[in-house]
């Protein structure tokens, strides 16, 4: 899979639709949303928003939204300053956009970018649900 070719976005914190921020409003916006999705991994609570981590069993799944992207690299530039992981910002960078598989409802697997989280998480809870929306 090239990474120019992959069209979709995999969100799973503050970028979900119901989550009440500004930018998951300006996303639904400017992508098109396609419904919920899987990915394994695991969702640690970082306070404010969740950070995405990779499954260490192969039940681990996260719960989240995929969007269809428009041509326009402008807008993953956009994600990617509100991640504070674009080029201008400083390093290390507490995230990094991946290329992964989701599995949308129908269980069609779709390549997809995703924000994995890069800074330690050994003293931060692991939402066993895998879903930030229904942390509590």
């Amino acid at each position: 899979m090239r990474a120019n070719t992959v069209r979709h976005l995999f969100v799973y914190g503050t970028l979900r639709r119901n989550c009440g921020s500004e930018k998951a409003a300006w996303l639904a916006k400017v992508a098109k949303h396609k419904g919920m999705a899987r990915l394994a991994g695991r969702l640690v609570n970082l306070g404010d928003y969740p950070g995405l981590l990779p499954a260490t069993r192969p039940t681990e799944r996260v719960r989240g939204e995929l969007y269809e992207l428009p041509d326009d690299p402008t807008i993953l530039e956009e994600i990617d300053r509100y991640e504070a992981c674009h080029a201008d910002d400083a390093e290390p960078h507490e995230y990094c956009r991946i290329v992964c598989t989701a599995t949308d409802e129908d269980g069609v697997r779709i390549w997809c970018w995703a924000y994995l989280y890069q800074w330690s998480a050994e003293r931060r809870d692991i939402i066993p649900s895998g879903d930030w929306l229904a942390r509590d």
